[in-house]
């Protein structure tokens, strides 16, 4: 985690260990954490070798999720959101977990973007991207928490 990440985000998560994670830390939904967040995904991946075009991914991923997150299913009110990520064999694999509405986004229908436009409907990208840059997407529902595991490859 780079000094700026650590300084920052010490006062305001907890470093909470997940099994078969590198790095692991719970933050409260607010946007202001994002730029730490992006910040802990790219030297996850400089520290590992990865290629930088797959620590963009990440970040774009990760961004995705947690802006969704913050104003889905918190709806801004807040709450916990936990972000475990590791680096191995030319991957990452990203770990999001939040306590919001059970939503399960492998299950949503994948909106047709082209017509949303057309329309002037906002919406609807962040479910295209996330299936589009990450691989083995896998969704539970557990204790509360919607759980949503993924692998970022070059």
């Amino acid at each position: 985690m780079s000094a700026r990440t650590a300084k920052t985000l010490s006062p305001a998560c907890v470093e909470t260990p997940v099994p078969d994670m590198t790095e692991a830390t719970r933050v409260f939904s607010s946007l202001e954490h994002l730029p730490d967040l992006l910040d802990l995904a790219e030297e996850t991946c400089r520290r590992a070798g990865l290629p930088g075009p797959l620590a963009f991914k990440a970040q774009v991923v990760l961004e995705e999720l947690f802006v969704n997150i913050v104003k889905h299913a918190y709806r801004e009110k807040g709450g916990p959101v936990r972000i475990a990520l590791k680096a191995e064999k030319g991957s990452l694999s990203l770990r999001v977990e939040d306590e919001g509405p059970a939503f399960d986004p492998l299950a949503a229908e994948t909106p047709d973007l082209q017509k949303r436009f057309a329309e002037g409907v906002p919406g609807g990208a962040g479910l295209v991207l996330l299936r589009s840059m990450a691989e083995d997407l896998r969704y539970a529902r557990r204790d509360g928490r919607n759980i949503l595991k993924m692998r970022i490859v070059p």
